[in-house]
C-alpha cells in the first residue's frame, strides 16, 4: 500500500504541475500583447512629467489616497522611461512571482514533503485561483490594479515565510537580515491598499495573540513588526487624501451595514468557490497527504481549531469591509480576486489544522484501499475536466490567445501610438479599440469628451493639447 501511495503521489504531483501550466502558459503568452491602460497608467506618469517624481507622489498622497507604496510603484511604471514593452514583461514577472510565493509558503509549512510536492501544491492553488477569479486583467495586466492588490498579496505570503524562517535561524546576522526584510514587507503591504492593510494587521495581531495566549512569550522580532505596522498605519491614515475617497455615498461610514454586507457577500462567494470548483475533491486528496505526515511534520498546523477558523473568516470578511464602509458599494472585481486568493490558502490551512487536531489514529493515516484511491482519482479528474471546460476565465484566455484577438489588440495599440506621434497638430482623433481581449484589457478607454480625465492624461503624456475618440462609425465627435 505504501508503494502504491508513493506512485500515487509522484503521479499526482505531475498532474498538479500540469494543471498549473494549462493556465499559466497562456497567461504568460498573453503578456506579450499587453499594453498600458488609459485608465490611470498614463495619468501617473503625466503627473510626473508635469510636477516631478516626488511632487507627483505627494500630489496623490495629499489629494487622493494614503496608499503610499502603491503610489510609489504607479509613479515608477515603465512609461516613466517611455518603455511600453515594460508592460509586456511585468505580467510575466508577476505571474512567476505568485507561483514562487505559493511554492515558498507550502515548502515551509510542509518541509518534509518533496520539492515536487510543494510545486504541485502551488500548482493546485494557482489552477483553482485562475478558474474562478473575478478579473484576470485586473490581477495581472492592469498595472494600476495589480500594484494595489496582487503585489501585496505576494508580499504577504513572503512575509509569512520570513516569519517562519526567523524562528528557525540560529545566527544573529541571519535573524537581523530576515527582520529587516520582514519589516520592509509589512511597510509595503500596509501602504498598498486598505484591503491588504487589514490583512497584515490581522495577521500580526493573531500572531501576537497566539504567542501571548499559548506560549506566554514576546520577542524582539514581534515588537519590531508591531512597531513597523503601527508606523505604517499612521503614515497611511494620516494622508489628507483619504477623505477624498470617503463620504461619496450615504451608506459609506455605516458600520452595521458594512459588517452585515461583508458577511453576506462572503457567504455568497464561498458557496460558489466551494461547490462550483473541484475544491472539495482536492481537499480530500490533501487529507490523504496529511495522513501520511508525522505529527512533528504537521507542527505548523498545531494551533487551536477555533483560532484558525476565526482568523480565516476574519481575514476574508475584513477584505470586503472597506468597500462597504468607505464608499458604500459592492467590492470591485480586484477586491474579490484578493478575497478568493486568501480563501484558497486559508481553506487548505484550516483543513490541515482540523486534521491535526482530530486525527483518527496514532499516525493519522486514512485506511484508503487501492480501489478507493482509484475512485477518488477518477472523480477528481472528472471534476477538474468539467471545471476547466466550463470556466469562463479559461475560455476567455484561450479564445483571446488562439483566435487572434490579443494579437489584433496589440496591432491596434501600436497603430494608435504611431497616429499620435505622426500627427503634427496638437489635436488628435483616435479610432476606438475594435479588438478588446478582456483577459488582458481593462475595458475603460479614452472618451469622446476631450475633458475626460483619461483623455487629458494621454494627451499630456504624448505632448498633445487634446485627444478625442472618434465615434464607433469612425467619424469625429
Amino acid at each position: 500500500m505504501n508503494r502504491f501511495y508513493r506512485k500515487y503521489r509522484i503521479f499526482g504531483n505531475w498532474v498538479n504541475i500540469l494543471l498549473m501550466f494549462t493556465v499559466l502558459l497562456p497567461l504568460l503568452a498573453l503578456s506579450y500583447y499587453n499594453h498600458p491602460s488609459p485608465a490611470d497608467d498614463y495619468c501617473y506618469i503625466d503627473t510626473v512629467f508635469k510636477f516631478g517624481w516626488l511632487e507627483a507622489m505627494n500630489y496623490y498622497y495629499s489629494g487622493w489616497t494614503g496608499r503610499y507604496f502603491g503610489i510609489f510603484l504607479n509613479h515608477s511604471n515603465p512609461l516613466l522611461f517611455h518603455w511600453v514593452n515594460g508592460f509586456k514583461i511585468l505580467p510575466a514577472v508577476l505571474l512567476s512571482g505568485l507561483v514562487f510565493a505559493l511554492y515558498s509558503l507550502f515548502r515551509h509549512l510542509t518541509p518534509t514533503l518533496s520539492k515536487m510536492a510543494h510545486f504541485g501544491f502551488a500548482g493546485v492553488v494557482f489552477f483553482l485561483y485562475i478558474l474562478k477569479m473575478s478579473s484576470i486583467a485586473e490581477a495581472f495586466y492592469w498595472m494600476a490594479a495589480f500594484v494595489t492588490y496582487t503585489i501585496p498579496n505576494i508580499f504577504t505570503l513572503l512575509w509569512i515565510v520570513l516569519v517562519l524562517r526567523w524562528y528557525r535561524q540560529d545566527t544573529q546576522p541571519a535573524k537581523i537580515l530576515l527582520g529587516f526584510l520582514s519589516g520592509f514587507l509589512v511597510f509595503a503591504v500596509i501602504g498598498s491598499s486598505e484591503t491588504n492593510l487589514l490583512i497584515m494587521v490581522l495577521l500580526i495581531g493573531a500572531w501576537w495573540a497566539y504567542r501571548l495566549l499559548f506560549h506566554r512569550k514576546v520577542d524582539a522580532f514581534m515588537v519590531a513588526m508591531l512597531l513597523v505596522s503601527a508606523a505604517s498605519c499612521y503614515f497611511y491614515f494620516s494622508s489628507p487624501g483619504n477623505q477624498a475617497r470617503i463620504g461619496g455615498n450615504p451608506l459609506g461610514g455605516n458600520i452595521p451595514f458594512s459588517v452585515l454586507s461583508s458577511f453576506d457577500k462572503l457567504g455568497t462567494l464561498s458557496y460558489d468557490w466551494v461547490f462550483r470548483t473541484p475544491l472539495i475533491f482536492f481537499s480530500l486528496a490533501w487529507l490523504i497527504v496529511l495522513s501520511r505526515l508525522s505529527a512533528g511534520a504537521r507542527n505548523y498546523f498545531s494551533i487551536p481549531v477555533w483560532y484558525a477558523i476565526l482568523l480565516f473568516i476574519g481575514v476574508l470578511a475584513a477584505q470586503l469591509f472597506p468597500s462597504y464602509y468607505g464608499v458604500g458599494i459592492e467590492p470591485t472585481a480586484r477586491v474579490i480576486n484578493c478575497v478568493y486568493f486568501f480563501f484558497l490558502i486559508g481553506w487548505f490551512y484550516v483543513i490541515g489544522v482540523i486534521f491535526h487536531h482530530f486525527r483518527t489514529s496514532k499516525n493519522g493515516q486514512f485506511p484508503f484501499s487501492v480501489a478507493r484511491y482509484g475512485v477518488l482519482y477518477a472523480v477528481l479528474i472528472l471534476s477538474i475536466g468539467l471545471s476547466f471546460f466550463k470556466s469562463m476565465n479559461v475560455r476567455l484566455v484561450y479564445t483571446d490567445l488562439l483566435k487572434g484577438k490579443a494579437a489584433a489588440f496589440d496591432k491596434e495599440m501600436w497603430e494608435r501610438y504611431a497616429t499620435i506621434r505622426n500627427t503634427k497638430e496638437d489635436v488628435v482623433y483616435l479610432d476606438p479599440i475594435r479588438s478588446k481581449p478582456l483577459s488582458i484589457f481593462y475595458d475603460d478607454d479614452i472618451k469622446a469628451d476631450e475633458g475626460h480625465w483619461w483623455n487629458k492624461c494621454l494627451a499630456g503624456y504624448f505632448g498633445k493639447k487634446t485627444i478625442y475618440l472618434k465615434n464607433p462609425d469612425g467619424d469625429q465627435q
